[in-house]
C-alpha cells in the first residue's frame, strides 16, 4: 500500500509538471523577445534585450527628444520637437498619428514672447523676417519629455514654451496644466523645464529632471506639493524610478555618472562613473537591471542596479538619445490563471 501511494504521488507530481510546462515556455519566450527601443540618427530603432537583432522601426524621424511605450496597447509615443508634436504609432511602426500639436517656430528661427496671468499664458512668435504671430494658451505647446499612465488613460509631458508640466488623455483630448499655478504664484522664479519625466502611479507622484536649474523635482500627479530632491546643479538628464527599492536614478551627463537618491531624499550616491555623456536610462525591475545610452561612445550599456557588472550590449550608434524598454511579458499567461495556486498572474505586465 505504501509503495502504491508513493507511485501515485510521483504520478501526480509528473502530471502537474507537464501541465505547468507551457507556462514556463511562455515565460521564457516573453523574456527572450523583450525589446529595447531607442532614438538614433533620425530613426526609432529596437533590439533584443541582449543587443542582438537591431532593426529600424520608424525611419525619417528627425529631432525626436523622448519616446515611451504603451505595453498594453502596443503603441510607441514620441516627441517630435521640430514640429512641436507628440505622435504615436503601432509597435511595428504602422499607423502614425499626431495626438498633441503646438506651435513650431519656422526653420529659419525667431523668438518668443510669453506673458502669463490668471492661470493662463499668451504669447507672440516673432519669426525672422516675418510678421509677429499672436498665440493663445492652447497653442503654446513645445513638448520635450513624455511619460504614460496607461491605466488612467493619461500622457504627461514637459512644455518648454511655458516651462510647465501638462497632461491629456492618450488620444490628446482633455488637456490640462499641472504646474502653472506654481509658476504664476512665484512670479516666474520657479520655472519647471522638464528634460525627463517619470511616474510613481501607486504613490500618486511624478518626478522630473529640471534642465535649466539642474534639479530633480517631485510633485503630486495633479501638480501640487512640488518638492526638489536635489538642487545643487548636478546636471541631471535621464530619469528613472526604482519603485521596488524606492530610489530615483538619473544620468549626470556632464560628469559622466549615474547617480541615485532615496525617495526620502537623504543622500546622493554615485552608482556608475567614467561614462561619456550618459543620456536616457531605464530599469528592468524584474531582473534588477538598468540600461542607459552612453552618447559619447555611441553605445547602450547595462548593469545591475548597484552599478556592478557593466556591459556594453549595442555599439556603433550615431547620436543616440532616448531609450524605452519592452520587457516582453505583456501577454496573458496560459493555462487559465484562476486554476493555478501559484502567483503566475504577476507575469502579466501592463
Amino acid at each position: 500500500m505504501k509503495r502504491q501511494f508513493i507511485i501515485h504521488k510521483q504520478f501526480v507530481f509528473i502530471l502537474v509538471a507537464c501541465l505547468l510546462c507551457p507556462v514556463f515556455q511562455d515565460i521564457s519566450l516573453g523574456q527572450e523577445f523583450g525589446k529595447i527601443y531607442w532614438m538614433e540618427d533620425n530613426r526609432i530603432r529596437r533590439a533584443n534585450l541582449d543587443g542582438t537583432s537591431v532593426e529600424d522601426v520608424i525611419p525619417n524621424m528627425p529631432n525626436v527628444t523622448d519616446i515611451a511605450l504603451d505595453l498594453r496597447n502596443k503603441k510607441i509615443y514620441w516627441v517630435n520637437a521640430s514640429k512641436a508634436k507628440i505622435e504615436r504609432a503601432n509597435f511595428d511602426g504602422s499607423n502614425i498619428e499626431s495626438i498633441i500639436t503646438g506651435f513650431a517656430m519656422p526653420p529659419q528661427g525667431g523668438r518668443m514672447q510669453i506673458r502669463c496671468g490668471n492661470r493662463k499664458c499668451e504669447g507672440t512668435a516673432i519669426p525672422d523676417g516675418q510678421k509677429p504671430i499672436k498665440l493663445k494658451h492652447e497653442q503654446l505647446i513645445r513638448p520635450y519629455s513624455i511619460a504614460l499612465d496607461v491605466g488612467a488613460n493619461k500622457i504627461y509631458w514637459g512644455n518648454w514654451h511655458i516651462d510647465i508640466i501638462q497632461r491629456a488623455n492618450l488620444d490628446g483630448s482633455e488637456m490640462e496644466d499641472l504646474t502653472i499655478d506654481q509658476r504664476i504664484k512665484l512670479h516666474f522664479t520657479e520655472w519647471i523645464s522638464p528634460l525627463n519625466l517619470a511616474l510613481d502611479i501607486d504613490a500618486g507622484k511624478m518626478y522630473w529632471t529640471d534642465g535649466k536649474r539642474g534639479r530633480v523635482g517631485r510633485a503630486n500627479l495633479d501638480g501640487t506639493k512640488i518638492k526638489y530632491l536635489i538642487t545643487d546643479r548636478r546636471t541631471p538628464y535621464g530619469l528613472v524610478l526604482d519603485l521596488k527599492n524606492q530610489y530615483v536614478y538619473w544620468t549626470n551627463s556632464t560628469k559622466g555618472k549615474i547617480q541615485r537618491i532615496a525617495f526620502k531624499g537623504i543622500q546622493v550616491k554615485d552608482v556608475v562613473k567614467g561614462l561619456r555623456h550618459p543620456m536616457d536610462i531605464v530599469i528592468d525591475q524584474r531582473f534588477g537591471k538598468m540600461y542607459w545610452i552612453n552618447q559619447g561612445s555611441g553605445t547602450i550599456q547595462q548593469a545591475n542596479l548597484d552599478g556592478s557588472d557593466v556591459i556594453t550590449i549595442v555599439t556603433g550608434l550615431i547620436f543616440p538619445t532616448s531609450i524605452a524598454l519592452d520587457t516582453g511579458v505583456t501577454y496573458d499567461v496560459t493555462p487559465e490563471i484562476s486554476k493555478l495556486t501559484t502567483t503566475w498572474a504577476n507575469v502579466k505586465a501592463e
